[in-house]
């Protein structure tokens, strides 16, 4: 067994280390920011609407552009990190996709919405392989499944501030006020970020991934670019790519648009139902951090995994046609919310069971590529499902991906032994 930077070589403690405690809280705040970013238009999509003359179709095409720039950027990004430095790249991410968003309060038209949200879309791209190569570089492999799980929690949490921190500053000010508000915020973390990013640069000596971990992939050699497509191409990576893919989908649906379909298929208010949802991302976030001592203790995530899935397709299926006090309905969003944030550490040790040394920032740039490709198709198709037909199908359609995720899931840890 091998350890990461700053492990012991005795038996390694279950707790982080103070330097793998710094990378985690540096990394997950940044990672904090970017799911927040990515969540600031939906809450307000009906004040956009009206200020820009606009549809939710329309203001479902800025979303998925942000997307496709970030799932186009991210393995290019993946790349780079591996040869540069993580943390910088990260900082410097930040502080562009906040700007970004800062730049949506003063846009004059809808047009201008979407070269800003292509340009956030691209500072996105840095915080995956970025995070993860970093994590995986500094967090010992005895406690990497916990790392993952902050990592998550952080996201989720990103997701689940974003909702009420819109509405609520768009009650006591503006539009505008708020997104440059939300902006600076991000630009300001992004200072600090770079000023300190030398404490959280992975070293050169590196953990390798345990001997539990198993790569079918083919590893390349001496870090090209042929041998890291090589490995792109390869079947396990592929497969796991469509996996991200229709996560993202499955998991999409729920999260943006929640908060303006709840209220028509059960007569709720807008914020009624956004409560509702940051419940749910907020339980996300207590199964984070149930899921990764589960990855690190048992040992069995895909087992986790599969039950969970199950379990969350029907109450997501149930929010079309169960009728729903709010009461209900919240209940029945924690519920799920707990179990979904329970499968992400499964995830992501997954696409870490398949990097081979020194490629952890391509192969996941490439493969969260498939989650950003996954968030832009989302967003335009239950868009045009609000504008042109019954909101309940966004519930189905939502729950189905979830099993067919499922099945994609299966076959990827069966490639990957």
């Amino acid at each position: 067994m091998t350890a990461a930077a700053g492990a012991s070589a005795t038996e390694p403690s279950a707790e982080l280390s103070f330097a793998e405690f710094q990378a985690v809280s540096l990394v997950t705040s940044a990672h904090f920011m970017s799911h927040f970013y990515q969540l600031v238009l939906p809450p307000v999509f009906g004040m956009m609407a009206a200020r820009h003359g606009v549809g939710f179709t329309e203001l479902g095409v800025v979303v998925s552009t942000f997307a496709i720039a970030t799932s186009i950027a991210q393995t290019p990004v993946g790349f780079l990190i591996d040869r540069l430095s993580p943390a910088r790249i990260l900082a410097l991410g930040l502080g562009l996709l906040g700007l970004s968003v800062a730049l949506y309060g003063l846009a004059p038209s809808f047009w201008m919405l979407l070269p800003l949200a292509a340009i956030g879309g691209t500072a996105n791209a840095v915080f995956h392989p970025a995070d993860y190569a970093i994590l995986s570089a500094r967090v010992h492999d005895k406690r990497i499944g916990r790392a993952f799980s902050f990592h998550a929690i952080s996201g989720n949490l990103g997701w689940a501030a974003a909702p009420a921190v819109m509405l609520g500053l768009t009650a006591l000010t503006d539009l505008t006020t708020t997104f440059l508000a939300v902006g600076a915020f991000g630009m300001a973390l992004a200072t600090y970020l770079f000023l300190i990013a030398g404490r959280i640069e992975p070293k050169a000596t590196v953990a390798a991934p345990s001997s539990q971990s198993s790569t079918k992939a083919p590893a390349p050699k001496g870090g090209t670019v042929d041998a890291g497509i090589a490995l792109l191409l390869s079947r396990p990576v592929l497969m796991l790519f469509a996996f991200q893919l229709i996560y993202a989908i499955a998991f999409g649906g729920v999260r943006n648009f929640s908060v303006v379909a709840l209220p028509v298929i059960w007569d709720l208010t807008a914020e009624a139902a956004a409560g509702a949802l940051s419940g749910y991302l907020l339980a996300a976030s207590v199964g984070n951090l149930a899921g990764g001592y589960l990855a690190d203790k048992t040992g069995r995530p895909g087992t986790v995994f599969t039950i969970n899935i199950i379990i969350i397709s029907g109450l997501v299926a149930s929010l079309g046609y169960v009728p729903m006090s709010i009461g209900l309905l919240t209940g029945v969003l924690l519920v799920a919310g707990g179990l979904q944030g329970s499968l992400m550490p499964a995830r992501d040790m997954l696409v870490r069971q398949i990097a081979p040394k020194g490629q952890m920032g391509k192969l996941f740039g490439f493969t969260s590529s498939g989650l950003a490709l996954g968030n832009a198709v989302t967003p335009v198709a239950f868009g045009w499902v609000m504008d042109n037909a019954d909101p309940r199908i966004i519930f189905y359609a939502s729950a189905g991906c979830m099993l067919l995720a499922l099945l994609t899931y299966v076959e990827t840890r069966r490639q990957a032994k």
